[in-house]
């Protein structure tokens, strides 16, 4: 396919935004005792998954040259602050507690990684907006082992428009719980996490590439899950916010299926080298949001 063809079509799939499937609720509590409901599979278009396989190939390519747009983010205080946002704090006296839910905690433990440092569960909740007569607004809950080097995204909900993504929002918390709570580096970060996935055309997707498998760059089920609803804002997470994380890429996906039944997968990364063949970089070719 010629270049320029291939970077109109590349643009154009970025300008596609979905908002994660989760139910609305009216607030998040401090602890986990709330649990996503899991929405039965659907029908997804061929069409649709053929996008998702296109989409993770930019993102790939993009990935793959650090495309970096470094987004002028708000602090976290101004987040809080000025633009009204309900920021969960890590509670302290709740270290003991603080672990990884169950579905991640059965893989963590597979994989080797300490569980029994803090997961410090916070939640971000945009101000209330009216939409279509409908008071809503967005919703982020993750966990953060930053001892770990994990991010588990338990409970996403961004509304379709809003100026912060979810890959903002988790970049500034995750800085500031490494920072200020933990005192870890946050270039730290080795696996991002997706707890009991709730997005319809991402279970499909998962049913479609292959449950229980491994997948890495090159192959179509990758692709597939990483221009899906639930891969796409790590990659976003990535490219705009390699100043905090280090410049990193994602060596490997894979998905699971927890004891409760639940969908799974999580996202693996490994320090960016340099590509040797100049990347698809331009001034107009940088990432957008997720």
């Amino acid at each position: 396919m010629h270049f320029s063809v291939f970077l109109t079509f590349s643009w154009a799939l970025f300008a596609l935004v979905t908002s994660r499937s989760v139910p609305e609720t009216s607030n998040l509590p401090a602890r986990r005792s709330y649990k996503s409901i899991t929405s039965a599979p659907s029908l997804v278009k061929r069409d649709d998954y053929s996008d998702a396989v296109e989409k993770g190939k930019d993102l790939w390519a993009l990935l793959q040259a650090h495309c970096d747009r470094e987004v002028v983010d708000p602090s976290l205080a101004k987040l809080k602050g000025e633009l009204k946002w309900d920021v969960m704090d890590a509670d302290k006296e709740d270290a003991d507690d603080s672990e990884p839910a169950d579905g991640s905690k059965e893989k963590l433990d597979e994989l080797g990684i300490d569980t029994c440092t803090p997961f410090w569960q916070r939640y971000a909740n945009s101000p209330f907006q009216l939409v279509d007569g409908e008071s809503i607004r967005s919703q982020f809950a993750n966990s953060y082992g930053t001892q770990a080097g994990v991010i588990i995204a338990e409970d996403i909900k961004r509304i379709k428009g809003s100026p912060i993504a979810w890959s903002t929002v988790t970049a500034l918390i995750w800085e500031d719980t490494c920072k200020n709570v933990d005192k870890t580096d946050p270039k730290s970060l080795q696996y991002i996490f997706q707890d009991n996935i709730v997005n319809p055309e991402t279970k499909v997707f998962i049913d479609k590439v292959g449950m229980g498998k491994t997948f890495k760059p090159g192959q179509e089920g990758f692709f597939a899950l990483l221009g899906s609803v639930n891969g796409k804002g790590t990659a976003y997470l990535l490219l705009q916010h390699s100043g905090i994380i280090g410049k990193k890429t994602i060596k490997q996906i894979v998905t699971y299926k927890a004891e409760d039944g639940a969908y799974q997968m999580y996202l693996e990364f490994e320090e960016w080298k340099q590509a040797t063949a100049p990347g698809p970089c331009t001034s107009t070719n940088t990432p957008n949001d997720d």
